[in-house]
């Protein structure tokens, strides 16, 4: 019982104690609501003693007037909350350039405040709020701009004084801007800009460091006849520098620019807004040409993958005059570096922009932009260039490309593992060319293992392979073209050949002919066969774009149907040289040694001028038959140790100034004439055969003055109805010799010289 007693005064002294606790409590959360209550009331009693509406908009228009140094509108200042402001019809005018237009203007400005601090008479502004506020920067006609020279102290915060006398000191921390528009306005050019949608907000803004802020803004553009409006949200640091615009830093803005499907990542430094100078650096989503229809509709198909930009430069003279000191590229296809001057205080506007890129992987470019699938491109490039523009109009001064193992299909030349180096100056006027290896297909002929070198320069064209193989044959080549472009165009060239086949070289001509022509289908006659088909073919296979070409031609060895040889030499000068040869002049030097003539009795047979001009041969023939000497096979492979050719063109006419041949076998000197488009001639041909054995008597016509077995006959009138003179043959040992002394006209010099030399081409 006792035990029970004790246990139940425990419980009531327990529950005593906690109703104390709970009225304690409950009394001090009184106190603190009432003490509360109190202080705000105080506060608000304090405000009320130093809020004077009219007073407090006059002090406030005149200080921003003293600052901003152009006159400041407030229609009306009321009292919203016990601790918010309002400010209605907020303008400040242009009294410089755009007389009483507003430079800036809000619907209303709210001032949202702290209480307790007025009880130390401190007014602190947690945030100033500018509705749809519209700021208008104007450039005047004399390229004087409206913004003002904002006057303010360093001080972070201002000492006011009421209408009483009381003095209350004023700070702000945050700023806001909600829904406002930026315009800029250029007289001069009657261009404009405008930036909307713009909601800022400023994180205890001090106007002479650095404060943090959040941005987004819509950036319209026109484009033809779209409009493009352009999202942008960021957040950076800005100082103000009390409005000394040298001073003025902008620091790590991280913005989103929504351009395409992704934002673009931007982070921008920015220092002085009277010469701005700035540091972008982007990060640029992967895009294709339908992501930029809206500025313009025919940019094609492609691809760009996802690509960072760096940016730095500066704008002064008024924002006109834009220096990029370093532009930065950096994708999966492409580094690309660039500097860049655009000057907008010209009429037209102009620019100079320089850009490099590190090797680009053709394989890799031709997928992202099938504009370039159709040449099939491979290997790597790295190109160097230059872009201008004056007088409204872009031009290229300057063009640098560096291959490296490239293939491709060019204008129906295909090209494998070229490297070298390509140069265009002057708007492409002047072209350089240079490839230490590499191979071109013309239509059948293949050139290969090039060491080539070429230019273009005021519409003339040098081209040099010094080294290199036609189909198979080592070659050696130089070009020049005096006024490509014209009809009336100057050819100079000198070929050495290995080997050197006539109709296979017209052969590789003729391809050239059909590559270049190939859009307007030029063909060549069908080859036709039977008499003469080796001239017709010949001659009706030449160029039409030669109608002047000169040069030398030299080959080890020399081969065709009728005659082959060893160190053949050959210098020309021809004008008129066209499908035909009815306009053909010039001159022809040519000679070889060490050589056969070919199968005369067979191509006696197929070939009717051969074969009258061979009869005195098949007489001699028969006549050592019947045992009146020997010669040997005369009418099979007839040796010659020299032959030498020198002739004047006039009309497709040819006129044989000299001509002979010598041999261990047969000695001969041919003069008259051939007309290659009448297919007709009238020549002389004197022959001799030597080391012969006579076994019987020879008819004094048929021996010269040594008694060696001799030929003189006249051949004339049609090539395929010639006809054959038999003359008197003593003299023909001297018209030998005489030729022979006589030679030509060149030493051929300037063809071992060529071979010899190196003759690339400058760039």
């Amino acid at each position: 019982m006792a035990a029970k007693k004790k246990r139940t005064k425990k419980t009531f002294w327990l529950f005593r104690f906690i109703g104390a606790c709970c009225v304690l409590t409950l009394r001090t959360v009184m106190f603190a609501v009432m003490f509360l209550l109190c202080l705000l009331t105080v506060c608000w009693v304090l405000f009320i003693k130093f809020f004077n509406a009219q007073y407090l908009s006059e002090e406030i228009t005149r200080q921003l007037q003293l600052a901003l140094n152009r006159p400041v509108i407030i229609n009306s200042l009321d009292l919203r909350f016990f601790n918010t402001l309002e400010l209605k019809g907020f303008s400040v005018l242009d009294s410089e350039v755009a007389h009483g237009e507003a430079l800036l203007s809000a619907e209303s400005v709210f001032v949202h405040f702290k209480l307790l601090p007025l009880l130390d008479h401190q007014l602190v502004i947690d945030e100033v709020t500018l509705n749809r506020p519209r700021v208008n920067i104007v450039r005047g006609e004399d390229g004087r701009h409206n913004v003002p020279e904002v006057k303010i102290s360093s001080a972070q915060s201002h000492v006011y004084r009421s209408s009483s006398g009381e003095s209350l000191t004023v700070s702000a921390e945050d700023w806001t801007v909600k829904d406002g528009v930026f315009s800029y306005k250029d007289l001069q050019n009657q261009t404009s800009h405008a930036v909307y949608g713009v909601n800022l907000h400023f994180e205890r803004l001090r106007f002479n460091e650095l404060s943090r802020f959040h941005a987004e803004f819509v950036l319209r553009n026109k484009w033809q006849d779209n409009i493009s409006d352009i999202d942008i949200k960021g957040t950076g640091h800005v100082n103000f520098a009390n409005f000394h615009w040298k001073d003025f830093a902008l620091r790590s803005l991280r913005a989103q620019v929504f351009v395409f499907r992704k934002p673009v990542s931007l982070t921008v430094d920015l220092d002085n807004l009277y010469t701005p100078y700035f540091n972008i650096r982007a990060q640029i989503p992967a895009f294709e040409g339908k992501d930029l229809s809206l500025f313009k509709d025919d940019w094609g198909e492609f691809y760009l993958p996802q690509s960072s930009m760096r940016l730095k430069g500066s704008l002064s003279n008024g924002y006109r005059l834009l220096k990029l000191s370093e532009a930065l590229i950096l994708a999966d296809d492409a580094n690309i570096t660039a500097s860049a001057e655009a000057d907008f205080t010209q009429t037209p506007w102009t620019a100079d922009i320089s850009f490099a890129t590190d090797p680009l992987d053709l394989a890799a470019w031709s997928k992202n932009y099938p504009r370039l699938s159709p040449y099939k491109l491979t290997g790597k490039t790295s190109l160097d260039a230059r872009l201008l523009r004056q007088e409204g109009k872009w031009s290229l001064p300057k063009l640098d490309l560096s291959l490296q193992d490239v293939s491709g299909e060019f204008y129906y030349f295909p090209v494998e593992g070229a490297s070298g180096e390509f140069s265009a100056a002057q708007n492409f006027t002047d072209l350089y060319a240079r490839l230490t290896s590499g191979k071109v297909t013309v239509d059948r002929s293949v050139f290969d293992k090039l060491d080539f070198s070429g230019t273009y320069r005021k519409g003339n064209l040098y081209a040099n392979i010094a080294s290199g193989e036609l189909n198979g044959i080592p070659l050696k080549m130089n070009l020049s073209v005096n006024k490509l472009t014209s009809s009336n165009r100057r050819i100079r060239t000198n070929i050495y050949l290995k080997h050197f086949d006539p109709m296979a070289f017209i052969e590789v001509v003729q391809d050239f002919v059909t590559v270049i022509g190939r859009t307007k289908t030029v063909k060549a006659k069908p080859k036709v066969t039977g008499q003469l088909a080796w001239l017709e073919n010949f001659r009706d296979r030449l160029p039409k774009f030669m109608p002047n070409f000169a040069g030398t031609l030299s080959a080890d060895t020399f081969s065709s149907e009728v005659i082959s040889g060893n160190s053949f030499y050959a210098e020309f000068d021809f004008k008129g040289l066209l499908p035909g040869m009815k306009r053909l002049d010039g001159t022809l030097d040519a000679r070889m040694q060490d050589g056969v003539i070919h199968q005369m009795e067979k191509l006696a047979e197929e070939q009717k001028a051969l074969n009258i001009t061979f009869t005195p041969f098949i007489l001699m023939h028969r006549m050592e038959r019947a045992g009146s000497f020997k010669v040997g096979q005369v009418l099979r492979d007839v040796p010659y140790e020299d032959l030498a050719v020198s002739a004047d063109f006039a009309g497709g006419h040819m006129t044989i100034n000299n001509a002979y041949t010598q041999g261990p076998t047969i000695s001969a000197m041919v003069q008259g004439w051939v007309n290659w488009v009448e297919e007709n001639f009238d020549i002389i041909i004197w022959t001799m055969f030597n080391n012969t054995s006579r076994s019987g008597a020879l008819a004094e016509n048929l021996t010269d003055e040594s008694g060696n077995p001799a030929l003189a006959f006249q051949v004339s009138s049609s090539m395929l109805k010639p006809k054959l003179e038999m003359l008197r043959a003593k003299q023909t040992g001297a018209q030998i010799e005489a030729a022979r002394q006589r030679g030509l006209r060149t030493d051929f010099k300037t063809n071992r010289d060529f071979i010899k030399g190196d003759f690339h081409a400058k760039k």
